[in-house]
């Protein structure tokens, strides 16, 4: 009896010591149930608008991960970064949900979808650290119902993974400025590491949240023999996490494409100081475009309104010592004048959850300095949570009106899976597929769901006889004609472009057959 009550105490020991540290490294205070019901609800509610394309067509990034890497032995995934398309912590979850569940396009999704339905709590967890209770629940709202986040959920990368992890970054950031604890470094650390084990492009978001709290240490209020114990520690961890990493990359590194492949490929070598001046500016504009896509430009002025006054209010609006949002963009531009490049739009994506956190703070903060001067503090706490609710229950059916339209207006298929049907029906031993990017990869997919390989599709770097080819073309692109897919391939010589027949057309894909000389 004796060691079964010691068993049981040990036992509520332990799980006290778990909660205590679940507390500490996610709930900075004990807010009141009703928050958490709230935050359920926007959450619920931002997983069904995500729901409602989960199953859209598929495109030809998603493919081409899919392809080239989910659908091979996990070895593989794990070396090849033959191309950035390989999020590989997010490629080995999608190869592990493929085998549980089958190729479909939500399957191909899962990890994404999770990953942006969770961007919702975890973005409170994150505003909770430095804002108020209807603030962090505004930035909540905002993420769950806004269309970018919306599409990247359900787009097979790991782009929601990355926003998710910088956002846990600065919630542990966001503890280790006002006390460097053990599990607060260890999350940091961590997180770090799993970060860029996504998406190499990690450097930007750790970068910015390190900047912001290597200076908060700098500038505290104590002797400069604590605040360099600080820092040391601080960076000895984020040493360490740039260790985890390279052991999580050496595969790729040891025995796969090598370290050049990832920090030498085509989209981060360096331009000269003309090209990176020239591609800057219009990037910057086509990146603030991707950000407001399906945002009224009141709404725009309203969010740009509400970033400016948690930026020069940033002591009344929030508990930060210094501003994250300066430290981020700071972090960013030294990066970017060191590397020479212009990244694509995607790749800024992690800013703009930043971005809104910061704009719902300050309008949050600004409507609720408005009312206390109406009503008693407490009360207007509680009456603007349940505004923020009602605000965004009307966004978000307004947004299903918006989804439902659009549905009834465009076709559920894309032309390269109804492309893909007719092959797998038709294809015969003697066929070889002939089709450049990105009908090739698209087609591709939707014929390994029919048992078909990538195998029977023509590659310029593995060049086989060819008995008769099905050449596949989409109008209004570079290769939009069998004549300039033949050039391509250097196949005009092989096949007798005279007897091309076209077997197959739906919108603006065709498929001809054209036998060899």
């Amino acid at each position: 009896m004796a060691i079964q009550e010691t068993s049981n105490a040990h036992s509520s020991k332990q799980g006290f010591a778990l909660r205590a540290l679940f507390e500490h490294l996610f709930l900075q205070e004990k807010d009141p149930p009703y928050v958490f019901l709230l935050l359920g609800v926007i959450t619920l509610v931002g997983l069904v608008l995500r729901l409602l394309d989960i199953n859209k067509p598929i495109a030809y990034d998603e493919a081409y991960t899919f392809i080239n890497f989910a659908s091979r032995a996990f070895k593989h995934i794990l070396a090849d970064y033959s191309a950035p398309n390989n999020h590989i912590l997010h490629t080995i979850l999608v190869g592990i949900a493929c085998r549980l569940f089958g190729g479909q396009p939500w399957v191909i999704r899962l990890p994404a979808f999770i990953a942006g339905t969770l961007m919702t709590p975890v973005m409170y967890i994150t505003a909770r650290r430095f804002f108020s209770r209807p603030q962090a629940l505004g930035a909540a709202a905002l993420v769950a119902v806004l269309p970018v986040f919306i599409d990247y959920s359900v787009n097979g990368r790991g782009y929601t993974m990355l926003f998710v992890f910088a956002l846990l970054l600065a919630n542990f950031g966001g503890i280790l400025v006002t006390r460097q604890s053990k599990p607060a470094l260890i999350a940091f650390g961590l997180t770090a590491a799993l970060g860029f084990y996504t998406i190499p492009i990690f450097l930007y978001p750790m970068a910015g949240i390190s900047l912001w709290v290597v200076m908060t240490y700098l500038f505290a209020r104590e002797p400069w023999r604590a605040r360099l114990r600080r820092l040391a520690v601080f960076l000895g961890m984020c040493l360490l996490a740039g260790l985890l990493t390279f052991l999580l990359y050496s595969p790729v590194i040891i025995f796969g494409t090598g370290l050049d492949s990832i920090i030498g490929n085509e989209f981060v070598e360096s331009q000269d100081w003309s090209a990176f001046s020239a591609n800057l500016a219009p990037r910057l504009i086509n990146v603030w475009n991707k950000w407001m896509i399906g945002i009224d430009p009141i709404i725009e002025y309203l969010f740009l309104g509400g970033f400016l006054l948690s930026l020069f209010f940033y002591r009344q609006a929030s508990n930060q010592k210094l501003p994250l949002q300066v430290s981020l963009v700071l972090a960013l531009t030294i990066l970017l004048m060191l590397q020479r490049v212009t990244p694509t739009p995607r790749i800024w994506l992690y800013l703009e959850a930043f971005y809104l956190m910061f704009a719902a703070a300050g309008l949050v903060w600004l409507t609720d300095w408005l009312m206390r001067r109406i009503i008693d503090p407490a009360p207007a706490e509680r009456f603007l949570s349940f505004a923020i609710l009602l605000v965004f229950i009307g966004i978000s059916a307004n947004a299903l009106i918006v989804h439902q339209r659009k549905a009834v207006k465009t076709d559920n298929h894309s032309p390269e899976k109804y492309a893909a049907d007719y092959l797998a029906d038709y294809l015969q031993p003697e066929d070889t597929l002939v089709a450049t990017g990105p009908v090739d990869i698209e087609t591709a997919y939707y014929l390994s769901l029919r048992g078909i390989s990538f195998d029977r599709f023509y590659k310029r770097d593995h060049p086989v006889p060819i008995r008769n080819a099905l050449v596949l073309v989409r109008k209004k692109s570079r290769y939009e004609t069998p004549e300039s897919v033949l050039e391509f391939f250097k196949l005009d010589q092989t096949l007798d472009l005279r007897a091309a027949e076209l077997v197959f057309e739906y919108a603006n894909v065709q498929v001809y057959s054209i036998p060899a000389r």
